[in-house]
């Protein structure tokens, strides 16, 4: 099968560590080991196709399995080349926007092969509890391709939380201020909790397909180590969905909020307009041109003070509007313990 390399991929780098239980030596480019030893064989950049075509078919990986290492788009999966583990995950590399590198993992008897898009990963625990010879890690390949697969898996969780932290920030701006840009920002986290979730949803079953009995280079002792990261994925997805039904319900909250705002502008303009019906009608009686001939006539138009008693009666028709929109609280604030307060004091079933 013909390879194609990704446009603008990375140049290629690699890196071997050689180690067993009592050492651990990093090599920069490819390296044998001694009998005995392990190897981690860590490939960065894709752009060398030969050389790292070359070195995956020296390691026994057949000519289709060599060329879906350059495919940069497929789904978390774990297959069997003969007797080498091929699985395939997506590696966070950055929270806010969610971007996830595919990284490749070839499990042999003596090795472990990592093939990554870019320099940016999240192995660098691997690596130091691999050079500090801390636990099982040395003990055999397989235990070192479990560690890659947790270290993955665990990279997420940061990612969530600050997931989370974002939500409860943008649940404040909201309620804060509906209006500033946060429908925008509410659909870029919804985005990302999508990818997030089309990132881990396949993972279970890549973990999964680790932990069947005719799985090659996957020893009993390794399967309980495995069965826990697969919890771990599992607890992913659940955290997902919490987070995509909160983000949800921003989006129902932000529609809230600027419909109560909407009210409470719609309820200030229709107070406003209520205040000067009676001014209206006021001014519309006063405006009527009769024949003052009449005593029956409008008789305040021949008045001294007519002009001044119609602006004591509109002025007397607004203070009394608003006196009664302060006792249904609606204006100045008057809140519902006030109106309480005052119908306690006046109820006489309280003395």
């Amino acid at each position: 099968m013909a390879i194609s390399t990704p446009q603008n991929a990375h140049p290629t780098s690699i890196t071997t560590y050689l180690y067993d239980a009592t050492s651990c030596e990093a090599v920069d480019g490819l390296a044998s080991g001694a009998p005995g030893q392990f190897r981690w064989i860590d490939v960065c950049g894709l752009k060398d196709d030969v050389r790292i075509a070359d070195l995956a078919t020296d390691l026994g990986l057949s000519g289709l399995s060599v060329a879906e290492l350059f495919h940069l788009d497929q789904r978390a999966q774990t297959d069997v080349d003969g007797d080498l583990v091929l699985t395939v995950l997506r590696m966070p590399v950055s929270s806010q926007p969610f971007v996830a590198d595919q990284i490749s993992l070839v499990l042999g008897p003596d090795f472990v092969l990592t093939l990554r898009e870019q320099p940016r990963d999240c192995l660098d625990a691997v690596r130091k509890r691999l050079a500090g010879g801390k636990g099982r890690i040395r003990s055999s390949s397989g235990y070192l391709f479990y560690a890659i697969c947790d270290a993955i898996i665990d990279s997420y969780f940061p990612v969530l939380e600050a997931q989370g932290d974002l939500i409860e920030a943008m649940e404040e701006r909201i309620l804060r201020d509906p209006e500033d840009g946060a429908m925008r920002d509410t659909h870029q986290i919804k985005r990302d909790l999508s990818i997030l979730r089309h990132a881990i949803w396949p993972m279970r079953e890549a973990l999964a397909a680790l932990q069947r009995d005719d799985m090659p280079q996957i020893s009993d002792p390794l399967l309980p180590y495995l069965r826990d990261c697969s919890d771990h994925a599992f607890q992913l997805l659940d955290m997902v969905e919490v987070f995509r039904e909160t983000a949800q319900g921003l989006v129902e909250l932000q529609l809230s909020s600027l419909s109560n705002r909407m009210n409470a502008h719609m309820k200030v303009l229709t107070m406003i307009a209520t205040i000067f019906i009676p001014m209206t009608f006021i001014a519309g009686v006063y405006g009527m041109n009769f024949d003052r001939a009449s005593p029956y006539n409008l008789p305040e138009l021949g008045w001294r003070f007519g002009y001044l008693f119609a602006l004591a009666l509109m002025a007397a028709a607004a203070a009394t509007m608003l006196f009664f929109f302060w006792r249904l609280g609606w204006i100045f604030g008057r809140s519902d313990e006030d109106r309480r307060g005052s119908g306690s004091a006046t109820d006489p079933s309280r003395h």
